[in-house]
Order: C-alpha cells, then sequence, then structure tokens
C-alpha cells in the first residue's frame, strides 16, 4: 500500500477556508475597535502629508518664539521684513497669539528657532477634522451627511491649506479650529464647565477674535441647548451646571493674559497688532487696524473676489485661472456654508450659534487686512466651527442633492487651491 503524498510547503503554508475567514472575521474586528475619528483623521493626514513635503516653513514665529522662551526672554531673532513682528524697545516681538508655542517647544529642545513648525501643523490639521467628526456623530447627524460634512470642513475649507503650509498665521487658525470643535463638542455633551472654558482660552489664544465668543459659550453651557439638540430625550438634560468653574477658569486665563503682556510690553493690555499696524507698509502711523472703512474692502474679498484668467496676449495660458495672493471669496471657494440656514431645532440655540458667528466674525470684517497671502478667506476658519454645527443640524437626517454637489464644489476648489499654492507660490519648499 502506498504512502499518501507529502503535501508541498506552499500547500502547507496556505490556510484553508475557514482559517481565512478567521483571518478576516479578526482584521474586522480589529477595525471596529479603532473609533471612526481615529480613521478620518488617519486619512485625512495623508493628503495634508502629501501636499505639505514635509516643508519647514520661513515664516516660523512660533519656532522663534519656542526658542526664545527657552532661553528665558520672549523677544525673537528677527531675520527681517519676512517675519510678522513688531519692534519695541530695540526688540522684535511676534504679535501671535501665544497658545501654539506650546506644540512646536518639544521641538524647539532639539532644533532651536530652526525647529520645523508644520509638522506639528500638519498633525493638528487632521486631528480637527477627526473632531469634526466627532461633533457631527454627536449632533447625531446621519453618515452620509456627515462624511459630505467632514469632507467639507477637510477640502472645502482652508484648513487643509493651512495645515500643509504651517506658516505663523496658519498654524494658529488649525490649532483655534481644534480648540472650538472641542469647546463644541464639550458643550453638546457633559457641559463641565472648567473645561469649556479652558478649551475656551486655547481658542483665543490662537486667534484673539474667539474671545468674543465667551458669552455664548456661557450661555450654552447655562440653557443646556446645544446638549439638548445631540441626545434623543431633551428632558433629561439638566441647565446651568458649572458656571462656576468656568467663571473661575477663565479669570485664571485673564491672569495669563494679563502677564503675558506685562512680560511682553510692560502694560496689562496686548498692544502688539496696534503696534505693528503702525510700522507695517500696508497699515498707517496712527489710529487703529479696525475701522468701519475697511469694511467695503473687507466685504467685497468675502463675497465677491474671484479667480482670474491666465493669459497672455489675450491667449488663456495653462492652468487658465490664477489665484490673486489677496485671495478668493468664501461665495466661490465654500458655497456649502449656504447649509447653515437650512439649520432646524430650538430656535434659542440657532440664534446664539448666529450670535457667536457675528462677534466673531466682526473684527474680521473691520481689520485692515483680509488675510493677504492666501487661498480663499483664511479669516473665517475663526467662525466656521460655529457654522458646521448649523450645517449639521440643516442636514442631520438627509443631506439634499444640491447640497452634496455644494460639497463636492467646495472641495474640488480647496484641492485646487492646494495643488496651485505648490506648483505656483511655494515651490522652493
Amino acid at each position: 500500500m502506498q504512502a499518501p503524498p507529502t503535501p508541498s510547503p506552499q500547500t502547507q503554508l496556505a490556510p484553508d477556508g475557514a482559517t481565512a475567514r478567521r483571518i478576516v472575521a479578526l482584521l474586522r474586528a480589529l477595525f471596529a475597535r479603532i473609533p471612526r475619528s481615529v480613521i478620518v483623521s488617519a486619512l485625512a493626514y495623508v493628503p495634508i502629508a502629501i501636499a505639505s513635503h514635509f516643508r519647514s516653513t520661513s515664516y516660523n514665529n512660533y519656532a522663534r518664539l519656542a526658542d526664545a522662551i527657552l532661553h528665558g526672554h520672549l523677544w525673537i531673532n528677527w531675520p527681517g521684513r519676512i517675519i510678522d513682528a513688531a519692534q519695541f524697545h530695540g526688540r522684535h516681538y511676534s504679535v501671535d497669539a501665544p497658545f501654539p508655542v506650546l506644540f512646536v517647544l518639544p521641538l524647539a529642545l532639539f532644533y532651536g528657532e530652526a525647529a520645523n513648525q508644520t509638522l506639528p501643523a500638519m498633525l493638528l490639521g487632521a486631528i480637527d477634522v477627526g473632531l469634526g467628526w466627532i461633533l457631527l456623530e454627536r449632533l447625531r447627524v446621519a453618515r452620509g451627511p456627515r462624511i459630505w460634512l467632514t469632507l467639507f470642513l477637510f477640502a472645502g475649507t482652508d484648513l487643509w491649506w493651512c495645515a500643509m503650509l504651517g506658516d505663523v498665521w496658519f498654524f494658529a487658525h488649525v490649532c483655534a479650529v481644534g480648540a472650538t470643535l472641542l469647546v463644541l463638542i464639550e458643550l453638546a455633551g457633559k457641559r463641565r464647565g472648567w473645561l469649556v472654558a479652558l478649551l475656551a482660552v486655547c481658542a483665543f489664544e490662537s486667534r484673539f477674535t474667539l474671545a468674543l465668543a465667551v458669552p455664548v459659550y456661557a450661555y450654552l453651557l447655562a440653557s443646556g441647548d446645544l446638549a439638548r439638540a445631540s441626545t434623543p430625550n431633551p428632558a433629561a438634560v439638566a441647565r446651568g451646571p458649572a458656571l462656576r468653574s468656568f467663571a473661575i477658569v477663565l479669570a485664571c486665563g485673564a491672569l495669563f493674559w494679563v502677564g503675558y503682556n506685562e512680560a511682553l510690553w510692560g502694560r496689562p493690555t496686548d498692544i502688539g497688532h496696534t503696534l505693528y499696524y503702525h510700522q507695517d507698509s500696508w497699515g498707517h502711523a496712527t489710529g487703529s487696524p479696525f475701522s468701519i472703512a475697511y469694511l467695503p474692502y473687507q466685504l467685497y474679498s468675502f463675497f465677491f473676489q474671484s479667480v482670474d484668467i491666465y493669459e497672455w496676449l489675450q491667449v488663456v495660458q495653462w492652468p487658465f485661472f490664477k489665484v490673486d495672493p489677496h485671495g478668493v471669496a468664501l461665495t466661490f471657494t465654500s458655497p456649502a456654508l449656504v447649509l447653515a440656514f437650512l439649520a432646524k431645532g430650538r430656535r434659542r440655540l440657532i440664534a446664539a450659534l448666529w450670535v457667536a458667528i457675528a462677534l466673531v466674525a466682526g473684527p474680521n470684517f473691520l481689520y485692515y487686512l483680509n488675510g493677504w497671502y492666501q487661498f480663499g478667506m483664511r479669516h473665517a476658519l475663526d467662525f466656521e466651527p460655529f457654522l458646521l454645527v448649523l450645517m449639521g443640524l440643516g442636514v442631520r437626517t438627509h443631506m439634499p442633492r444640491w447640497g452634496a454637489i455644494l460639497c463636492a464644489w467646495s472641495a474640488l476648489m480647496g484641492t485646487w487651491g492646494v495643488w496651485y499654492w505648490d506648483a505656483f507660490f511655494r515651490t522652493g519648499d
């Protein structure tokens, strides 16, 4: 009787059908344990990293400030006009809000002012997209609309563009968006007053305009309106918890800000932007950088400024359209924002969110510059997290076809803007 044939090594290694199914089931189980927001952030990080070229930006105020702090002072090593810094008593000081420097300090420990501040900007930009997913999920937005709105947040605003560049102003936007999204997530959830206040401080110490949203946070904390919109049982949401801890942490944040200004300018109030306005060639030697006289310019910038035809001797050239460095209006880059007008729910909540938008947007519409070096209108990132909530409340169960088209248009415009900037503006890094 012949012995059965010995299986080949390939046959021994090949799993049978049952083993393959077990491996697939195991992978599915592991995948199911990963929060969807983490997956969303990971997916967002890939295009941010590709577009960034891992550049080390020359507009590295935060790297210079981090190095200065590690050396025991707040004046920075000024390389010239490439850096926005105000001259004060013979030294130069960065006028931008200081919170983002915390993310650069670990790198500055090893690399000094040569630390690559684009690296944390890229990571935080991807995290912001995941936070947007969490916020929409908490608002009980259905998966389809949630995907569209998360795509809009990533590519339909200037978030991707800011994160892949990492310049001082753009890094500040990325930090402010993340902190504001965290505030809204907390207000839609446990409503811990101390945490809302701490995150609010982080937001307005990234972008000063967000300090004006604090009264709305207090209202939402006390009323619970956003939390009620996020639960199937609104009656279970209590009113008015944690306002005391909210006020205490805000007071601590105010004390920190006074101390920082005393160390920086020798006085309790911030004079940085006014001082820089007096020294900037686009400013004036006297007066304030905020004026009603700048409103027509800002209205044109936010709503009417378009791309230009790329031509030579009346013949259209590749890439057919070009972007003025002063930016492109939201009307053309982010038309999906109109979904915010569909918001449904408690009138007080919708009114409060619009008040927050108006308060935060107000200074931007009165400022002497519209953001300048930009693709879209990057200053809109200050109030777009509040618009995202309204958009979620408007399409919570169903995204209309025209809304999906506008989200897709916005995302394609944002993608084109990232490509255009890499191809024509930042070709050297």
